[in-house]
């Protein structure tokens, strides 16, 4: 990549980017100086460097009562990425309050690739719903990127989960044995009736889809369809709670 088009990435615009550069490789100098290395009129030159002044990449001093600039280290960019890494970290929660107020149609997240699946219990952790209902798959187990460690933050956290999943699945033969220790209630159906590749959990206003066998993922946000498919869940509970198989 370019320097001037790294440059660009960092939020400089074209003559900002050509002006810094400029100024890099004559050290101190006018603004006339600058601007004519970088390709510009004086006037021109001269709004930039003041710009990139307070920006906080070039220096401004007198020297023997005429005004020159010097562009502080290179390293002070790496400061700059930090400072508005640390910005949009503290800048965080205005804006998911910003995002989250409008629901006048549910927001659909698409996540593609090895980690899909994992950025779905990602979420459940940051979201901490109150309780997820789970139809599960063993395919959970035998997913190298996905967290072994996932069940221990969630009941870390205090998180409860409801899980339907299949007869010979692990689910079946550990994990229903756990329900106390991993805060769970495990229902048992006929491996016949439920062997699924892909886990549907639905927790707060939202409905995940976790696609195993095609290494996708996807979040439905919507109170009316989190609503409906937590009415859904409660008769496929019932009904799974009469099939459990001992």
């Amino acid at each position: 990549m370019k320097i001037e088009q790294l440059l660009q990435k960092l939020g400089f615009s074209v003559k900002e980017a050509k002006v810094y550069l400029a100024s890099l490789e004559l050290g101190m100098a006018s603004a006339q100086d600058v601007a004519k290395k970088a390709g510009l009129n004086r006037t021109t030159g001269y709004a930039v460097l003041n710009y990139l002044v307070n920006r906080g990449v070039m220096g401004k001093t007198k020297v023997r009562g005429k005004t020159r600039f010097l562009p502080e280290p290179p390293e002070r960019l790496a400061t700059l990425i930090f400072e508005l890494d640390q910005a949009i970290k503290e800048s965080l929660p205005e804006l998911k309050a910003i995002y989250n107020k409008k629901e006048t149609k549910p927001k659909i997240t698409f996540y593609e690739g090895p980690n899909a699946v994992q950025k779905i219990y990602d979420d459940t952790l940051e979201e901490k719903p109150i309780e997820i209902l789970e139809y599960n798959t063993n395919a959970y187990f035998e997913r190298e990127t996905v967290d072994p460690h996932y069940i221990q933050k969630r009941v870390a956290l205090g998180i409860t989960a409801r899980r339907i999943a299949g007869k010979g699945s692990k689910w079946d033969i550990k994990h229903k044995y756990l329900d106390v220790k991993e805060l769970s209630q495990t229902a048992i159906v006929p491996k016949e009736q439920f062997d699924p590749k892909i886990e549907v959990n639905i927790y707060n206003n939202k409905i995940a889809f976790l696609n195993y066998a095609e290494d996708i993922s996807v979040i439905i946000e919507s109170k009316p369809i989190a609503d409906a498919m937590r009415q859904a869940y409660e008769l496929s509970w019932q009904r799974a709670k009469q099939l459990d198989i001992k």
